[in-house]
């Protein structure tokens, strides 16, 4: 295990800094673009959508998003005060005009009260996150009834060729995942793979089911 593999997983789990806003904000928006692309597809959004992304980075998605959700709501939480301090200055002008909100808060304890958005999605974040569960029975309680969520994330043999993965970084199969999504109330879940020139990963898309 090398400095750097420690160094690069402390990065990867709460960017800070100049490295996170300068180096790791630019960085994640290319290298995770196949994977936000894929996200937003499937998102399907229409204008009047409210959409919660969870670990937004350095906003490449928001960015895709804005252009079609101009009469609803965008907010979007990173665990990172480095990436939320990067996408207000980004995204000055959507934050003056009331048309997005971001906040410094994790997964697992959203700032946002219940049945609120119509669509969650979150992209390569779900490593970092404290208990997969608790997140996402956070995500099924601010989604409204029939509410949409959608997670992209790598693959976990793709993400094991990488040596920081030894410094606790957390890898999942798309089937535990997905018991983990039917388990929280959310049904309908389909999973789907792709590649890029850089992993292979998944996409898990779910509806919220209505309260027992």
């Amino acid at each position: 295990m090398t400095f750097w593999d420690k160094f690069v997983a402390q990065q990867l789990g709460r960017p800070s800094g100049l490295i996170g806003q300068f180096i790791l904000g630019p960085v994640w928006n290319k290298r995770n673009a196949a994977l936000n692309d894929v996200a937003f597809d499937h998102l399907a959004l229409n204008s009047h959508d409210r959409v919660l992304e969870v670990g937004f980075g350095g906003g490449y998605l928001l960015s895709r998003m804005s252009i079609v959700v101009t009469g609803g709501c965008l907010s979007g939480v990173d665990v990172s005060p480095a990436m939320v301090a990067l996408c207000e200055k980004r995204f000055a002008l959507l934050i003056q005009a009331g048309k997005l909100d971001l906040q410094c808060a994790r997964a697992e304890s959203l700032p946002h009260p219940d049945d609120h958005f119509s669509k969650v999605c979150t992209v390569n974040s779900i490593f970092y996150w404290q208990s997969v569960p608790q997140a996402l029975a956070e995500f099924r309680r601010v989604l409204r009834d029939d509410g949409l969520l959608v997670m992209c994330f790598t693959c976990k043999a793709s993400l094991e060729k990488r040596g920081f993965t030894r410094q606790g970084v957390a890898t999942y199969e798309a089937d535990d995942v997905q018991k983990m999504m039917e388990a929280a109330g959310l049904h309908d879940i389909r999973t789907l793979h792709d590649s890029d020139n850089h992993r292979a990963f998944v996409c898990l898309i779910g509806q919220k089911g209505p309260k027992a």
